[in-house]
Parts: C-alpha cells; sequence; structure tokens
C-alpha cells in the first residue's frame, strides 16, 4: 500500500510535466512554426492507393502529409503553375 501524503500548498499543485506519449495538436509541427495555419484536409481513395502511398511516405521517412504536400509541389512545378 502507498504511503500517505501530507497535504500541503506543494503537494496540491498540479504537475505539468508533459507526458512521453503526448503528440502535438493536429495542424501544429514542433520544431517549424508555420508561416500560416495549417488545416486538415480529408481525401477519399481506393483502399489500394492508400496503402500505395503509405508505403511511399514511409520508404521516404516522410509523413503523409509530407510526401502529399511534395507531389502537389511537383505536380504545381511540372504544370508551371507556380
Amino acid at each position: 500500500m502507498p504511503k500517505a501524503t501530507v497535504l500541503t500548498s506543494e503537494a496540491l499543485v498540479p504537475s505539468l510535466a508533459k507526458p512521453a506519449a503526448a503528440t502535438p495538436p493536429r495542424g501544429v509541427r514542433e520544431n517549424t512554426p508555420p508561416a500560416e495555419p495549417i488545416q486538415p484536409l480529408q481525401l477519399r481513395l481506393p483502399r489500394s492507393k492508400i496503402k500505395a502511398i503509405k508505403v511511399a511516405a514511409a520508404e521516404g521517412e516522410k509523413t503523409i502529409s509530407d510526401l502529399m504536400l511534395a507531389c502537389f509541389e511537383a505536380y504545381m512545378k511540372a504544370t508551371k503553375h507556380a
């Protein structure tokens, strides 16, 4: 059985330690603050394409968002939109 803790003002202050498994909220990057807010985008794709995208992202050591953004930027460059 654990020991009883004396109730002092310091014991009643909540701990502000960040759990090791905590992840940043959606749209927040830890090391690189975005120039503009990041918003979610949802796509509906066939299961086979989703699996291929996940495999490509993992092989390139990127997130799916980073891979899709790189694909979009390559498309814009190839079609001379940028």
